[in-house]
């Protein structure tokens, strides 16, 4: 009976540097294939699907189960990729959901734009802090347009914090 087929990832980046830091994070549990662009990787494909047309196709593995982050009446269901605050849904682009998801994550930690750059679009953070703003900004307009309590507070020139708002209290009160 043939083993099933190892899964082959797909990494497209120009960047010689973006490509070593990528096979450095592979953990080597399939084909990684590090290409300059598009044609170079298809091209590859090709030839692989080529020769690996008898390959049997794996069946999916089943879900996991669904993680819940919780904020107040803010809930991320992360295996759904849905946001809801206390029950009524939230509209989110996938980078809002990322977003999000680190800034509740822990509630009330200084997120720098380079971290939530890199955990929302998982590269390398050379374009400044104006993509990560520009979130931002649609994200407090969706919270405001569902009356939700917590809020996301700057800290100037660093980055975002996730304020949970009056439904939160103080697990321990600060030292005196």
């Amino acid at each position: 009976m043939p083993s099933d087929p190892a899964p082959v990832v797909v990494c497209i980046t120009s960047s010689p540097a973006e490509r070593a830091r990528l096979a450095g994070q592979f953990d080597g549990a399939g084909i990684l294939v590090l290409a300059p662009d598009a044609g170079s990787a298809g091209s590859f494909l090709r030839r692989l699907a080529g020769s690996a047309a008898a390959v049997p196709v794996r069946s999916p593995s089943p879900p996991p189960p669904d993680e819940v982050v919780r904020v107040g009446g803010l809930a991320l269901h992360l295996s759904r990729h849905e946001a809801t605050w206390h029950g009524r849904g939230l509209a989110l682009t996938p980078y809002e959901f990322k977003v999000l998801g680190c800034l509740a994550g822990r509630p009330g930690q200084v997120w720098t734009y380079q971290q939530l750059h890199e955990h929302a679009w998982g590269g390398t953070y050379i374009a400044g802090p104006a993509a990560v703003q520009s979130v931002i900004k649609r994200l407090r307009a969706k919270l405001r347009e569902v009356g939700a309590s917590v809020s996301i507070r700057a800290t100037r020139g660093v980055g975002f914090r996730l304020d949970g708002g009056p439904e939160l209290s103080l697990v321990r009160p600060a030292a005196r």
